[in-house]
């Protein structure tokens, strides 16, 4: 090695060090009212309430929470963009910026319990729904079904031609 680069190996690691340090941590925190719920990011299961997950773009996200004996809530969110998220300063901040910044998202859903429908309150609905299709009144004008379509017939023969089935008489 030469006396130069014997002096340039201790920028040129330190400049490795600092490039290599530059990162943005994008972190999604999901929470419920209800412990253990499922959390879903764009049809992606993530995990039980509280949920934590990267992300990799800011836009729009779509969240879903679900746990038996309550309603699914389902939201689209708006993550924006922080101001060193963009051209040029984004490249700045991915690989040059020695320290690494923490972009945490939190979110909070809270899930309401489920209502109970009864069987009864179903059934006379549909009671009466029938009852009130069978008092309507009959249609002023009612639809005309298509007749139906007819078979095309062949040609009549011409009468000097022999009908089919019939044999001939041969005269002697």
């Amino acid at each position: 090695m030469t006396a130069r680069t014997v002096r340039l190996m201790p920028a040129i690691a330190c400049a490795a060090a600092l490039l290599a340090t530059g990162c943005v941590d994008r972190r999604f925190v999901i929470e419920s009212n209800v412990p253990n719920a499922q959390v879903y990011i764009d049809n992606r299961p993530i995990g039980p309430a509280p949920a934590h997950s990267a992300f990799e773009y800011y836009g729009y996200y779509t969240v879903k929470i679900v746990h038996p004996g309550y309603e699914t809530r389902e939201e689209r969110v708006h993550v924006t963009a922080p101001w060193y998220a963009y051209p040029p300063i984004d490249f700045l901040a991915e690989v040059v910026w020695p320290f690494r910044i923490r972009d945490t998202r939190r979110y909070y859903f809270p899930l309401y319990e489920a209502t109970q429908t009864r069987t009864d309150d179903i059934l006379n609905a549909a009671d009466a729904l029938r009852l009130r299709g069978m008092n309507l009144p009959a249609p002023e004008r009612p639809a005309d079904p298509r007749p139906p379509k007819k078979k095309p017939q062949p040609a009549p023969l011409p009468p000097s031609a022999p009908q089919p089935g019939l044999v001939p008489s041969v005269l002697p």
